[in-house]
Order: structure tokens, then C-alpha cells, then sequence
């Protein structure tokens, strides 16, 4: 497998929800390596926050478009597919935290959002892109995963549990898009300090004591060192844009996993 994890020219990049603080750190590494991006955010007034300094290199679209809706994230993949001819990867970031509190405490509209966007938000991207990439004949799809759906995490059953449908759902579209040299993986960065996984400062000091009891044991964790630095956490990440990884596709990655060692394992390039 090549070593060289920077080169990325001419590939069209989407990052859904690239206004955020891990949307817009991806949006730049992949800038940085060369890439043309599509940059969608929820609405028009986050867009200049997403593009903000990519003013220069390889060529930014951006558009609003919230990933629970099918008809704005297809104006998003028509604008994209007129200005750079289409798009090589979806990387599904867009996601929000969900509820805290036991399951059956939560309100059930809120944790069903949670549902909506990460796990619905991530099909209906792919529904955008998919008609393009299986014309071209190719294709990457990396959706941003985390242990929540790797494993359990309770008082954030809304997000843990989308997580870990959405891990399911990149499996078996691996195995539909097989025909069509399309690949697709979730990718978990570790917890970063940016997005959801940074200080909310206005949550801490929250009347929900279970929204409190997240916040704290997100500070245990930042204090133990168990926060991945952020370019550590994209690093894979390129990889799989790239498309060092192809041979893997279908499985449940992380920033921690030796991707060439994956791969020769497999005994496919």
C-alpha cells in the first residue's frame, strides 16, 4: 500500500455537515490534499463559516442542505455534478448528540431526530450521490461512526443506538454496491475536541443532571489523555478517501487500525 496519505488531487469530496467543528477539520485536511469539495450545511447562514479560508487551490461548492431532506441534499449532488462533473466520495458527517437520560426518560421526538439525522441523514446522502457514482462506475462512502455504535453507551441511547445502525447499514451496502466498484465504510475518529465531542459550556451547567454526567465524564476523558488529536483522527480517514483501503470495504474502522496490515491480511489490494 502506498505510504503517500496526502495526495488527493482531482477527487470530488461531499462532507455533509461541514460547518462543525470535525466536518470543517475534514474539509480542510482534504483541501490541503488536494481535493475539490462539496460542502453542505443545514442552512445558508453556516455556509461562509464552512468555506471560510478555502478560497484558494482546488475548487469549493457549497450549498444548504439538511440531510433529513431528500430534495435539498439532490439540488446539493445537481449544483456539485455542474460545477465539477460529479462526485468520488461522500464522507457522512452531519450528526447530532441526541437526548441524555435513560431511554425511556427521553423525549421521544428528540431521540427520534437522533435517529433521523444520523442513521436517515446518512441513507439519504448516499440516495443523493449513488445514482452518479454507479453511472461512473465508482465510488468511495465514509460515514463517521464512533464506539457508541461499536458498543454500549447508555444515557445516550439516541446516539449510541443510530451509531450502531448506521455501522449496520455501511455493512450491508458494501455487499449491494459490490457490482457497482463502489466501496463504503464507518470510520470512528476517537473522541476529538471539536464537534460533539467538545467542552460544551452550555450544557455543563444544565438543569438535566444526566446531560451534566456526560459532560463530566467527557472532561475524565480529556484529563486521562484518551482524546485523539485531531489530525491523528483524519489521518485514516484520507486513507479511505484515497482509496488505500478499498479491499476493506463493508467493515467498521477507527484511527487506531493499521490499515496496511488490514488490508494484507486480506490478501487483496
Amino acid at each position: 500500500m502506498s505510504q503517500d496519505t496526502t495526495d488527493l488531487a482531482g477527487l470530488r469530496v461531499l462532507v455533509t455537515g461541514a460547518a462543525g467543528g470535525l466536518g470543517r477539520a475534514i474539509a480542510e485536511a482534504a483541501h490541503a490534499a488536494g481535493a475539490h469539495l462539496v460542502l453542505t450545511t443545514r442552512d445558508a447562514d453556516s455556509l461562509l463559516r464552512a468555506a471560510a479560508g478555502l478560497d484558494r487551490g482546488p475548487e469549493v461548492v457549497m450549498a444548504a442542505a439538511d440531510v433529513t431532506s431528500d430534495a435539498e441534499l439532490a439540488k446539493a449532488v445537481e449544483l456539485a455534478t455542474e460545477r465539477l462533473g460529479g462526485i468520488d466520495v461522500l464522507v457522512n458527517n452531519a450528526g447530532v448528540p441526541g437526548p441524555a437520560g435513560p431511554a425511556w426518560e427521553n423525549d421521544p421526538a428528540e431521540w427520534w431526530h437522533a435517529m433521523e439525522v444520523n442513521l436517515g441523514g446518512a441513507l439519504a446522502a448516499c440516495r443523493a450521490v449513488l445514482p452518479g457514482m454507479i453511472e461512473r462506475g465508482r465510488g468511495r462512502i465514509v460515514t463517521i461512526s464512533s464506539n457508541a455504535g461499536h458498543t454500549r453507551w447508555p444515557y445516550v441511547s439516541a446516539y449510541s443506538v443510530s451509531k450502531a445502525a448506521a455501522n449496520k447499514l455501511t455493512e450491508n451496502m458494501a455487499i449491494e454496491l459490490l457490482p457497482h466498484g463502489i466501496t463504503a465504510f464507518s470510520y470512528h475518529p476517537g473522541i476529538v475536541d471539536v464537534g460533539l465531542g467538545a467542552t460544551a459550556t452550555g450544557t455543563q451547567d444544565s438543569d438535566n443532571p444526566w446531560q451534566r454526567r456526560v459532560e463530566s465524564w467527557l472532561d475524565t476523558q480529556r484529563e486521562a489523555g484518551q482524546y485523539t488529536p485531531v489530525t491523528e483522527a483524519i489521518a485514516n480517514l484520507l486513507r479511505l478517501i484515497r482509496g488505500e483501503a478499498d479491499a476493506l470495504t463493508g467493515r467498521y474502522l477507527t484511527h487506531e487500525d493499521d490499515l496496511s496490515a488490514l488490508v494484507a491480511a486480506t490478501g487483496r489490494t
